[in-house]
């Protein structure tokens, strides 16, 4: 046993192909034992063609199960061996099909009696208590029903949910707020007066008047803030950032759910709150999902600001 069988579900790719790679190799011998000169990654295509006669590009594709680059390519490489010749569909002269060649049909003809030693071989191996085919069977209706990066992503997320906590600010947090906006601001904009004045005073600014100000803690390290500043049944949503090493990991979904629930607990009836279309197009996409709609802009006090956008709750 090496390494990789040790790691086991980890290393699930190398070892899939390592067998794949026994499994063609071995193949290639089986061909030329039989004095037949074919490859084994042409397998796929020529046996699809051989059963459905003709097909299309995107069809074979998905006939096949491989992405359309990698079907073009093995097609040219078939081409070239004057396997497969393309023509044009009968019923609409846009689309481009093809099929196996006559040379393809003699080759198919005499890899048939092949192909089922071939078969009746790798059956004996798979005959196990653990059955490879329908372990692949099984896997594939998994990834079928979500992608490996989807499943990751979706579990990564999880994780980070999880860990993370929406909590009010405390004055320990101060450094915190102004690091994280500071960074955000100064990577995509001047940072304006305004901006130093919020920033350095936030519980003046934000707080005295019955606003509020949410962060969010990844463990006990503050990764991402939003400020809500009150004007009697309004109030204005500010300084939401997360700090670039936690971005893609959905925290600003919470803190924005988080920050509209503070802000009825405030009273609001509406949310006001002033972005950039180009430096924050993320951020603009989030607040649409959250609610927000575009209104005229209006009454702001930042250079950058060209978007207003408000949600009235109910």
């Amino acid at each position: 046993m090496n390494i990789f069988n040790e790691v086991g579900a980890l290393a699930i790719s190398t070892r899939l192909q390592r067998l794949s790679d026994q499994f063609r190799k071995d193949g290639a011998l089986i061909y030329q034992h039989n004095g037949i000169n074919f490859e084994p990654k042409w397998f796929p295509i020529i046996y699809a063609l051989h059963v459905k006669q003709a097909l299309g590009i995107m069809e074979l594709s998905e006939e096949i199960g491989y992405a359309h680059p990698s079907t073009i390519s093995l097609l040219k490489e078939l081409e070239r061996e004057g396997l497969v010749e393309p023509f044009k569909d009968d019923r609409d002269g846009r689309k481009r099909m093809v099929r196996l060649t006559k040379k393809a049909q003699k080759l198919v003809a005499q890899m048939q009696p092949v192909w089922e030693k071939l078969r009746k071989t790798a059956e004996h191996i798979i005959d196990n208590a653990n059955n490879l085919l329908q372990a692949m069977d099984e896997t594939e209706y998994q990834l079928k029903k979500e992608g490996f990066f989807e499943r990751y992503k979706r579990m990564e997320n999880e994780e980070t949910n999880a860990a993370i906590r929406i909590v009010d600010y405390q004055p320990e947090h101060a450094q915190a707020f102004y690091d994280l906006n500071y960074a955000w601001i100064s990577e995509s904009y001047e940072v304006e007066p305004e901006d130093e004045k919020t920033l350095s005073d936030p519980e003046t600014y934000y707080l005295k008047d019955g606003g509020a100000i949410l962060i969010a803690l990844y463990g006990d390290e503050p990764v991402g803030t939003c400020a809500l500043k009150r004007n009697g049944d309004v109030v204005e949503m500010s300084k939401m950032t997360v700090s670039k090493s936690m971005r893609g990991k959905k925290i600003g979904d919470l803190l924005g759910n988080a920050v509209i629930e503070k802000a009825r607990e405030l009273g609001a009836g509406k949310v006001i709150l002033y972005s950039n279309r180009k430096g924050s197009a993320a951020g603009i996409n989030l607040y649409k999902k959250l609610g927000f709609v575009e209104v005229p802009l209006t009454g702001h006090n930042f250079k950058r600001a060209d978007i207003k956008m408000e949600l009235v709750l109910g």
